[in-house]
């Protein structure tokens, strides 16, 4: 495995030999796909999973959470958790709990859901339309130190099949929820995906996965951008 750094900061990070080591595995479903949210208090691990199929045949998104260990570092613990989060994706520390995309479904609209990390884990509404119209389906998610929170909005539930004809473009957003006032920061992209600041959040890095299809296939004529 070899890492690529475009900045020195990120070498100090890793050391000078740094290694992947598998800490936990589920062969029965793609569990680990994105979020990622670890909350330091508690030492927990939030994780959402890839789609996969149910029993009837429906789409489906399993959030888990990991319980991980500071002294021993072979305990990695998966349990399965089952928040009211239509097909979550992104998610990001917010308060004490965990910020969700919820891509929402068919029946469902896409929305950013706050969850508490404890159970019954409660979830709670922030934001789920544009002025009205319905958003495609969130992927994922940032805060800023204002506290206004930055999302993104691509297309990829209604090309997977569980979302609606979308109603809006593929677009960036800032939801300020002091004010509740919401507006897209940036547009013109293909699918926007990925989102983080700089440092000293004067940048706000977004991804563009346009080359990856709703059907998992890559189209290189798309772009695949930072």
């Amino acid at each position: 495995m070899s890492f690529q750094h475009f900045h020195p900061a990120f070498q100090d990070i890793l050391g000078p030999n740094p290694e992947i080591k598998p800490h936990l595995e589920n062969t029965t479903y793609p569990f680990a796909h994105e979020a990622g949210v670890y909350i330091a208090s508690k030492d927990q691990l939030f994780i959402t999973s890839n789609r996969f199929p149910t029993k009837d045949g429906e789409q489906n998104i399993q959030i888990s959470k990991v319980q991980l260990d500071k002294n021993d570092k072979t305990i990695c613990i998966q349990e399965e958790i089952h928040p009211d989060i239509p097909m979550a994706n992104g998610g990001v520390n917010y308060q004490d709990g965990v910020l969700f995309c919820s891509q929402g479904t068919h029946d469902r609209p896409s929305s950013l859901i706050y969850m508490e990390t404890d159970a019954p884990y409660k979830c709670t509404t922030i934001i789920d339309s544009f002025y009205g119209r319905q958003f495609n389906s969130l992927n994922d998610v940032v805060i800023n130190s204002d506290g206004s929170i930055w999302f993104t909005d691509p297309i990829y539930g209604f090309k997977q099949g569980f979302r609606p004809t979308p109603q809006l473009p593929a677009q960036v957003y800032r939801y300020d929820p002091s004010t509740k006032s919401i507006r897209v920061v940036a547009d013109s992209f293909g699918r926007p995906n990925g989102i983080c600041f700089s440092p000293d959040e004067k940048t706000v890095y977004i991804t563009d996965t346009d080359a990856v299809q709703g059907d998992g296939t890559v189209d290189f004529y798309r772009p695949a951008t930072v």
